[in-house]
């Protein structure tokens, strides 16, 4: 693997870490000024922000292997985790890590001549790691029935890394069959529903349609909380990378397209029966069938930031996850309402009154058998 040579602020650097020019100690991107700060004198570097409008590029999807960069812009390796399957990205100076998803420390290095795709564009961490762990504490807090001691414990496992997707901008041209229901009331008052199809051609551009890129992260809740702002990335800077860990897609992108046109499709039948609702005066959308086009397919190739975790509570391990953009935490919890539950059922099983009204339900159930096979 030949070697990635950055300048920044006029030092020349290989490798991936990101050296000040002040003191020669290695700085890191701070998410909480989205910069580039040295620990030791301070010296920090203002990266692009999400606001100012630089132009991230779109590769034509049919030249998408010639075109597609796999330059990091610093040298990376990348590990293949034989537990789950995770394939991560690290810094190519660290000789040793444990996968960030399973825990599992059975990682190893693939192939040096793997062609890992670079990144277009990157949502930077707008969080950092104490702000994640107060998430995480307010995200426990709005849970009812948590025990108390679940507050006090300590987050194990904590990593920030990036995760892919891709994303897919396209023409489309559809033709389709709408069918539009409409109300009526029987002479009951009861509702009914009479359906008109209609037939039509759309044209309709899709922008920055999302697919998350692995198949191989076995984490419980990532998927709850990656409601990511996708208009907030930045063309990717490695420095973004630095301190983290990156996610390989492990899901092509032919096979992410492919993924990408079953979404697309959803979003065409929605929006073509609101249309012929709407333009028809009809009360409600029945079935849309279609077929479609595409034209002029885009990709872009992006990283997002998020924080994984796990903590310990009652001999039992919690996994947490936690958006590195927003803050947004999920995370299951140990919970006292089953304890609440069977002390209200013995309190009404025991009380008097109960007791008393089950014998008597008893006594009748015994007499009236008793009576059948007197």
């Amino acid at each position: 693997m030949s070697e990635n040579v950055q300048i920044i602020n006029g030092v020349t650097m290989s490798d991936t870490d990101v050296k000040c020019p002040g003191c020669g100690a290695t700085v890191k991107y701070d998410p909480a000024t989205l910069k580039m700060v040295c620990p030791f004198c301070g010296t920090s570097k203002e990266l692009p922000q999400p606001e100012a409008g630089a132009v991230i590029e779109e590769l034509d999807f049919n030249t998408a292997i010639q075109r597609a960069s796999v330059n990091w812009g610093t040298v990376r390796k990348l590990i293949v985790c034989s537990n789950c399957g995770g394939q991560s990205i690290y810094e190519a100076s660290q000789v040793s890590g444990c996968c960030p998803f399973c825990g599992s420390t059975s990682v190893m290095p693939a192939a040096e001549n793997e062609q890992i795709m670079a990144p277009g564009a990157v949502i930077p961490f707008a969080v950092d790691a104490d702000k994640a762990r107060r998430c995480f504490i307010d995200h426990l807090r709005r849970k009812r029935f948590v025990p108390r001691g679940v507050f006090n414990v300590k987050l194990d496992n904590f990593i920030g890394i990036y995760l892919p997707f891709w994303t897919y901008d396209t023409d489309t041209v559809s033709s389709y069959v709408a069918s539009i229901g409409y109300k009526h009331k029987d002479s009951d008052g009861d509702t009914y529903y009479t359906y008109k199809k209609y037939k039509g051609v759309r044209n309709q551009f899709i922008d920055d349609m999302i697919v998350y890129a692995t198949d191989k992260v076995q984490h419980p809740h990532i998927s709850k909380v990656q409601n990511f702002y996708f208009d907030k990335m930045v063309p990717y800077k490695p420095e973004y990378l630095a301190g983290f860990v990156a996610e390989r897609y492990t899901v092509g992108l032919n096979d992410g397209w492919e993924r990408a046109k079953v979404k697309i499709a959803e979003k065409l039948k929605q929006d073509i029966g609101e249309y012929e609702r709407v333009r028809n005066r009809g009360d409600r959308v029945g079935k849309v069938n279609l077929s479609t086009n595409y034209y002029n397919v885009k990709f872009k190739y992006l990283l997002a930031p998020m924080y994984l975790a796990t903590y310990t509570y009652g001999g039992r391990t919690y996994s947490v996850a936690i958006n590195g953009q927003s803050g947004e935490t999920y995370c299951d919890a140990p919970s006292y309402l089953w304890k609440i539950i069977l002390f209200i059922a013995l309190g009404v099983i025991t009380s008097p009154i109960v007791m008393g009204t089950l014998r008597l339900i008893l006594n009748g159930i015994e007499s009236f058998f008793g009576g059948l096979f007197s």
